[in-house]
């Protein structure tokens, strides 16, 4: 008699997320992670090239653009 597993009943949606990732990697963990810190640089290079670096820098005028006017 053989046993079968049966897959636990998922408590959080994030453990669904994180075991369709892995099983998306064919159960590789480490490719896994490797291909999210990827993704993860990729997105922080776009937030980068899509802010302002004056703005980042604090070097930004005060009053050189007011603030609209709500109408």
């Amino acid at each position: 008699m053989s046993a079968q597993l049966k897959p636990e009943p998922v408590s959080n949606p994030m453990e669904g997320q994180v075991d369709a990732v892995i099983a998306e990697f064919g159960g590789d963990a480490r490719a896994a992670v490797r291909a999210l810190l990827h993704n993860r640089e990729e997105l922080l290079r776009d937030a980068d090239r899509a802010a302002s670096l004056g703005y980042l820098r604090g070097r930004f005028s005060e009053g050189a653009r007011p603030a609209a006017e709500p109408e």
